[in-house]
């Protein structure tokens, strides 16, 4: 069964909290460290925005158009765990929208964690599990546990972004595709391949070049980039600004991202693609 983009939103958040980190999350990550032989920087947690999933997740659908039909999956993708884990934007999402969706969280796969739930998502419908789908990708620069340099800085801020699916329209069809163990040259011609068949739009993340894209490429198709500011995000964000463009002029676009797999030094990634036809939205 077809997937129908029906909406899609991303939100930024900035500023960071005036109260200090709770003592009960430093005492947490004090300890994951100590238990893990990583390092903990506790000046680094009190600096950080610390803003929930949950929070975010109240944000996109303050965004979203009001949600009326039941929903009935929900997947939350991200890149890195939510940094507080007594608080859960799969349960409040659950509460927040209409019916009583199945709703999970998605990680551990890195930028290809949203396409991964849109895959899933397809696969639920075509069972006839789900009608209605809501997915929100997030990314959070506030990951104390993480031993590697931070996405922090002064002007560091949070994003998420929402997309909203449903099985008989309105909107625009879907098509999802993952290619797992690919080299990044793998990566860029099986890219190019889907390209050559008519895109009006490539949304490039930043695992890709477009460069090593676009001029093999036949179709003319325009190549964007989104913020690097947002790895798991980004692509989404810039997907919702080419919305009322796209509707309006009609054509294919596709979303891609290339993410390393295995451990670090490996040369292999997965390719992964959201192809969404505007040409064939269905009122």
């Amino acid at each position: 069964m077809t997937l129908f983009l029906a909406g899609v939103v991303h939100r930024a958040f900035e500023g960071r909290p005036l109260a200090p980190a709770d003592p009960f999350l430093v005492r947490v990550y004090a300890d994951m460290a100590e238990l893990y032989g990583t390092a903990f920087d506790q000046e680094r947690l009190a600096h950080a925005n610390r803003t929930p999933f949950s929070h975010m997740a109240e944000g996109l659908l303050d965004a979203l158009p009001a949600i009326e039909d039941p929903v009935d999956l929900i997947v939350v993708a991200s890149a890195q765990p939510d940094f507080d884990p007594r608080l859960s934007a799969v349960s409040y999402l659950t509460e927040a929208v209409p019916g009583t969706p199945l709703a999970f969280a998605l990680g551990d796969q890195g930028e290809a964690a949203p396409y991964t739930a849109l895959r899933l998502a397809g696969q639920y419908a075509a069972a006839g599990r789900a009608d209605r789908v809501l997915i929100a990708a997030v990314d959070q620069t506030t990951s104390p546990a993480d031993p590697g340099p931070p996405r922090q800085g002064t002007d560091a801020r949070d994003g998420a972004a929402a997309l909203l699916l449903s099985a008989d329209g309105p909107g625009a069809p879907i098509e999802v595709r993952q290619y797992a163990g690919l080299t990044l040259d793998e990566a860029h011609g099986r890219l190019r391949e889907v390209l050559d068949g008519g895109v009006r739009r490539l949304v490039a993340g930043a695992g890709l070049a477009p460069e090593r894209i676009a001029p093999p490429s036949p179709a003319g198709t325009e190549v964007v980039r989104p913020s690097p500011e947002f790895p798991c995000s980004g692509v989404w964000a810039r997907l919702a600004e080419e919305v009322p463009r796209c509707a309006r002029d009609g054509g294919t676009v596709v979303v891609a991202d290339y993410a390393p797999q295995g451990p670090c030094g490996t040369d292999r990634g997965e390719l992964s693609l959201c192809v969404v036809d505007f040409g064939a939205a269905a009122a």
